[in-house]
């Protein structure tokens, strides 16, 4: 695919990376002659230094052939203008980031007089095809977390029917057992699609010996999820008391979000006249005027007696630097917001669960309609080290009619299950795969065009 980016900051960057390395021919546009340079030292993309919301500038972008055009500045009107220049001009599909939640429904339009009815003008109508709000995403996130039995997000596949979700193993007697060994203490079937040790991929075979610190991505049908969690790790109460660093658009929306489920939440602020701010639009919410990194300004507040902790500031280190104190007074679920993946490391390192990366839900949002060939459904995993892809396998694909054991898998890619109507086949190996059937594979990044052949 053809795919433009237009705006080369963070999230623009972070895109255009995954995208290149998937094999895409990728375009960014960016202002800023500093971040264009960076740019082109990281990646092997072409560039264009300009507005992207102008007819000039996409028209050099030779926006008429492309794919995808995705508008990810940090000003919402110039995405909005760059997408519906771009589907004018012959773009073919278009998404833009989006933070504010007004622009993101639709837009009533009054008549040409009182009595003339309002005309309801769509996203689409103005050239967007699809929303991304990484801002929103995390915060969701965030919440789905809090309110669930384990400090890991999970992905749903098939329709609901089969989730896969990250579990750290905390039960020491299962440290020096075989994969196979594990998989048979499990209470119902399952797969392991691989070992994560500090932060690097490990195959999951047979024979591969658990070792502490480890973490496994297991593969499950719903309803099984949580027990078989419970053999992994300790699962947690639902958070009912939290404390939020960072009053800006996640922290916000996080604390709005939760207050809105019945929860108990404090927000703390360092900048005086947002936090008055912030008192006003959230009721019921205590807004707490002070610093996250301050011992006995959060012992004094009530960090040692809450749920977690969740600290959402835009500055990475004061994030997991609060977090880490936090975990030291005794919250049990101490929370990040992360941007730099980098950090993803040291903050596991150090205990602290990493709830949201703005970066990554923004590249796996975009991976979503970026479907490889067959493909219905995709997640980004571990830092974007994994995909979990679900396929439809058509009557002419190379897979169909055949055995997963015997398909031509790479061997660095894990069948994760076959979804047939209500039928699972869990773990699929021996499975002949059908015309129409779902199979969700996790690859590696780098081995998902040779999955992909499979399906065509």
């Amino acid at each position: 695919m053809y795919i433009i980016v237009a705006g080369g900051g963070i999230i623009g960057s972070h895109i255009a990376s995954l995208l290149t390395e998937e094999g895409h021919e990728v375009l960014v546009i960016e202002q800023s002659s500093e971040a264009l340079d960076k740019i082109r030292h990281q990646m092997d993309v072409k560039t264009i230094q300009g507005h992207s919301a102008t007819p000039k500038t996409l028209k050099q972008a030779e926006v008429e052939r492309a794919d995808l055009v995705l508008a990810v500045t940090n000003n919402d009107e110039t995405n909005m203008i760059t997408c519906f220049m771009s589907k004018e001009l012959g773009a073919s599909t278009t998404a833009a980031r989006i933070r504010n939640p007004d622009f993101s429904v639709y837009f009533v339009s009054g008549g040409k007089s009182p009595l003339s009815p309002r005309r309801i003008i769509r996203p689409k109508k103005l050239g967007i095809d699809v929303f991304i709000n990484p801002e929103m995403t995390a915060a969701q996130e965030i919440i789905a977390i809090l309110s669930s039995l384990y400090s890991t997000p999970m992905e749903n596949f098939a329709g609901g029917m089969i989730q896969i979700r990250e579990f750290r193993i905390e039960d020491e007697s299962l440290v020096g057992l075989t994969i196979a060994q594990v998989i048979k203490k499990l209470p119902h079937p399952a797969v392991i699609a691989t070992i994560i040790r500090q932060g690097e991929l490990v195959s999951a075979k047979n024979d591969a010996l658990i070792e502490k610190d480890d973490s496994l991505y297991l593969a499950a049908v719903k309803d099984h999820m949580n027990e078989l969690g419970q053999l992994l790790s300790t699962p947690q109460r639902p958070a009912k008391k939290i404390v939020i660093l960072g009053g800006d658009r996640i922290g916000y929306l996080t604390a709005e979000g939760l207050a809105r489920r019945g929860a108990k939440v404090r927000l703390i602020e360092s900048d005086a006249a947002k936090a008055e701010d912030l008192a006003a639009k959230l009721d019921n919410v205590e807004i707490i005027h002070g610093s996250g990194t301050n011992r006995d300004f959060l012992t004094e507040h009530g960090v040692p007696t809450a749920d977690a902790y969740v600290a959402t500031t835009m500055n990475d280190e004061l994030n997991i630097l609060s977090a880490l104190l936090a975990k030291k007074l005794g919250v049990p679920r101490s929370m990040v917001v992360i941007n730099n993946a980098g950090y993803i490391p040291l903050a596991e390192a150090i205990g602290v669960d990493v709830a949201a990366l703005p970066t990554l839900l923004a590249a796996d949002e975009i991976t979503r309609f970026v479907l490889h060939g067959g493909a219905v459904a995709t997640a980004l995993l571990e830092g974007e080290k994994l995909e979990a892809i679900e396929f439809m396998a058509s009557a002419t694909a190379h897979i169909t009619n055949r055995k997963i054991s015997d398909a031509g898998l790479p061997p660095e890619a894990v069948a994760a299950a076959i979804v047939r109507g209500n039928d699972v086949f869990l773990p699929p190996s021996e499975t002949l795969v059908e015309p129409g059937d779902h199979v969700v594979i996790v690859t590696p990044i780098s081995f998902v065009h040779d999955v992909e052949k499979l399906f065509k």
